[in-house]
């Protein structure tokens, strides 16, 4: 897994690239997020998926917490343009009810300011 970073319409956007299927990798994000708003009080976070291949258990519990982390500071965790495989894992577990997904990131920048 790599992390691209970027800074759009007042939210940090985290870019991930490829598979999210290690304890490490999940360790990696979970802290990167934490010390964003932790530290940095950034708590305006977009994570684009349109380039991650695999997520699993531990990808998704990580985003559940970043997702909370963040609510419970006031701030918004938003995912960005899943592609069909991570947006099918994160349906069945029902993540379209927790979280805000975008479709696309046009879409998303279209709207971030109003969030």
């Amino acid at each position: 897994m790599d992390i691209g970073v970027r800074d759009r319409n007042g939210f940090r956007i985290l870019d991930v690239i490829g598979r999210i299927d290690r304890l490490k990798d999940s360790i990696v994000f979970k802290s990167y997020v934490t010390t964003l708003a932790d530290e940095e009080k950034i708590l305006r976070v977009a994570v684009n998926l349109s380039q991650a291949t695999y997520m699993d258990s531990g990808a998704l519990n990580v985003l559940i917490f970043c997702h909370h982390h963040l609510n419970k500071l006031g701030g918004k965790f938003i995912l960005v343009e899943p592609n069909e495989y991570v947006l099918d894992v994160l349906g069945v577990v029902g993540f379209d009810k927790l979280i805000t997904i975008y479709p696309s990131e046009k879409e998303f920048l279209k709207n971030a300011k109003k969030l």
